[in-house]
């Protein structure tokens, strides 16, 4: 006889409120807790009783007041997968808070109710929706003064009156964009030690990654004077109260569900070791909520080498993983996050994420952080690129950064060969995606026991080769600058951003871009996106729909339509020693979107092709902005100067858009949006492939 294998599926079940961890988990009898059924899935694989396991969630609520932890003996990978699922046609919601009530009426419309003393958190929920620390100002930011030489990250300078002095400071903390006051890349919240009134200055109780210049914005809270806003709250932990003034319309906090988190995470993925992965995992159908955020949030570490790497502290989310593989993650219900929706930490391998709703969190939706470059005991890069080969499709990710500036929807931090298709990403303060790593010019020079050269240091950057297609990305960049709806810096090659639409987002100051290829960003294609109503509010100003640094790039066959905000479509720039050459811009439509192009500086190499692009601007010849080795006609309002376009055409021997047309796309119905091309669109001629308008965000 054959070795026919057995297929046998163990199905468990589990109800919160019918259910008893006495029963043997049938459909019938199920049990009460996860953890039980995790305990009876893991008897199973340790007798070979069962191929796969099937856990079924009731409908309901499950309160935890632990993570749920799973590692390497929970699932048996290939062997015996394991799904914890819901149950057909029900929602099993598991939530890290405790539901608060007994409120009594205060002061005027603040409520307040009794919490044990030493209770802490630092962020609260209501109806699903956070609730703010009461804060000073209410809305918006303070201004912060200089600081005296040597104290630039110790403290914030302020004016007399800026804020009302509290009483008590025990719990205050400083939310702020360090910088020198236009800096807006990243914020620290940082627990105040104390207020100097005489010296006007604000303490802080550790020094802030970056020194804070005049003018950087700021504001402050946890403090019970601030309490004067509907939607905010004050804890004072030393009494024990929890002051609140509900959201415009609602009556008394006894009609809302209230949550006050406990916990950091609520389900921890996470094996014992790089040869002992958790893996074969799959949870599906699940409503995942309710998870604290950080007294004090570190924007990076600050060791030489460790730009952009999240110190430890900050790796959390709902969903947390390390030392895991084949994990699926699949039409679940993640919100209310203190910290990120789901973080994959150092070694983690071939997750799906897929078909998920992301949203409310602290942080970022979806971040997937490798190893820093020299990070760990690893012997070669090559082994150190342990964060890869991820799906992350179909998921709507909305509403995030609640509490830190630069959050973003999806983050690839030293992390490569990753599908990022099809999700929908909406209300960002800073970027819709981010691929970072460590730009040349900052590497150490040894990493993983290897010389850093020129000509090897691409090998340990890992954010490379990730396909970015068919996104749909909005109202980002909300509260931020120098930044873009799809951004880069410093990262590995052959990253493609492809068939994606990025629409109706603006800079509200400052200056910014919609696809942004920061520094030391090297040899992406950027092909087939539509970029439309990108917009300049405030003192905000849309450079460039599309601006370019790094080496080898090419920008080919994008729509680039009604922006009319924008100073020009595509820029370019080399700074900070990072070489920028070698681009190429050919087959693009730009249509009512600014002038054609911004070099910022200008050498000869800077372009390998640029041509064969259609240019509309109702019948405007587009002059080329910037720094160029020609008589300009005069200044440009975003940087350098305007030229003339036959001025342009004349540099390197007329080497660049000799093709290039000045015509009507001729867009099916351009008033009504409807960016198809009639058949006789000179962009045709050009070569031009049309887009897919309508296969952009989640394929329902």
């Amino acid at each position: 006889m054959g070795d026919a294998r057995r297929e046998a599926m163990l199905s468990l079940f589990v109800c919160g409120t019918q259910g008893d961890d006495e029963n043997e988990g049938s459909r019938e009898r199920p049990f009460a807790t996860i953890r039980r059924a995790q305990a009876a899935v893991r008897e199973a694989i340790r007798g070979g009783d069962a191929d796969a396991v099937a856990v079924h969630l009731r409908g309901g609520i499950y309160p935890l007041t632990e993570p749920l932890r799973f590692g390497s003996e929970d699932a048996g990978g290939t062997r015996c997968p394991v799904v914890y699922r819901n149950a057909e046609g029900e929602t099993p919601v598991l939530t890290g808070g405790k539901l608060l009530g007994g409120w009594e009426r205060w002061r005027g419309s603040a409520w307040r109710t009794r919490v044990e003393p030493g209770t802490r958190f630092q962020t609260l929920y209501a109806d699903g929706q956070r609730v703010a620390k009461a804060r000073w100002p209410a809305a918006g930011y303070l201004r912060s003064e200089n600081s005296p030489d040597g104290e630039e990250r110790n403290g914030i300078g302020y004016l007399e009156g800026d804020f009302p002095m509290p009483a008590d400071t025990s719990a205050l903390q400083a939310h702020v964009w360090p910088g020198e006051g236009e800096w807006n890349w990243f914020t620290e919240t940082i627990p105040v030690a104390e207020v100097d009134a005489a010296r006007r200055r604000i303490i802080f109780g550790r020094p802030c990654t970056w020194g804070i210049g005049a003018h950087s914005r700021y504001y402050l809270q946890g403090a019970l004077e601030f309490l004067r806003e509907p939607g905010q709250f004050h804890l004072d932990e030393r009494e024990g109260w929890l002051y609140y003034i509900p959201a415009v319309g609602v009556q008394s906090p006894e009609e809302q569900t209230i949550i006050a988190p406990s916990m950091m995470r609520l389900i921890e993925i996470a094996g014992e070791s790089e040869d002992r992965k958790a893996s074969g995992l799959t949870f599906q159908g699940l409503r995942l909520m309710g998870t604290d955020a950080h007294a004090d949030h570190i924007m990076m570490r600050s060791e030489p080498g460790m730009d952009n790497c999240e110190p430890e502290a900050n790796r959390s989310g709902v969903i947390y993983a390390r030392f895991a593989s084949n994990v699926r993650i699949e039409r679940c219900a993640i919100s209310q996050s203190g910290t990120c929706g789901i973080f994959l930490d150092r070694c983690a391998e071939r997750f799906a994420i897929v078909g998920n709703e992301v949203e409310r969190f602290g942080h970022s939706g979806i971040y997937a952080c490798g190893y820093a470059p020299g990070e760990g005991d690893i012997a070669t890069a090559e082994l150190a690129h342990r964060n890869r080969g991820h799906v992350i499709a179909d998921n709507r990710i909305r509403y995030g950064g609640e509490l830190i500036g630069h959050g973003s929807g999806i983050v690839l931090y030293q992390s490569g060969d990753n599908e990022i298709a099809h999700n929908q990403i909406v209300g960002m303060p800073r970027y819709g995606i981010s691929l970072k790593g460590l730009r040349y010019g900052v590497m150490p020079n040894r990493l993983w026991d290897a010389d850093v050269t020129w000509e090897n240091h691409w090998e340990f950057l890992f954010t490379r080769d990730n396909v970015i297609y068919g996104n749909d990305i909005s109202e980002v960049m909300t509260d931020s600058q120098d930044g873009g709806m799809i951004e880069s810096w410093g990262i590995g090659r052959g990253n493609r951003i492809s068939g994606n639409r990025l629409h109706h987002s603006g800079i509200h100051f400052s200056f910014g871009f919609g696809i942004y290829l920061d520094d030391a960003s090297d040899d992406v294609e950027v092909t087939g996106n539509l970029l439309d109503h990108l917009y300049s509010t405030g003192d905000g100003k849309l450079w460039m729909t599309i601006f370019a640094k790094g080496i080898g790039n090419r920008i080919a066959n994008n729509l680039i339509v009604d922006n009319p905000d924008a100073v020009c479509a595509i820029g370019s720039q080399e700074m900070a020693g990072e070489a920028n050459r070698a681009l190429a811009i050919e087959g693009n439509i730009v249509a009512n979107s600014g002038h054609l192009y911004c070099c910022v500086n200008w050498s000869p190499e800077r372009f390998r092709l640029c041509d064969r692009n259609l240019y509309w601007r109702g019948g405007e010849p587009s002059r080329v902005t910037g720094k160029l080795p020609a008589e300009p006609l005069g200044d440009n309002p975003a940087w350098g100067w305007e030229y003339a376009w036959e001025t342009w055409r004349s540099l390197q021997g007329g080497a660049y858009d000799a093709a290039t047309i000045n015509g009507d796309p001729r867009f099916a119905d351009w008033a009504a949006g409807d960016y198809r091309l009639l058949p006789d669109s000179p962009a045709y001629r050009l070569g031009w492939r049309d887009i897919d308008l309508a296969s952009f965000g989640p394929r329902d």
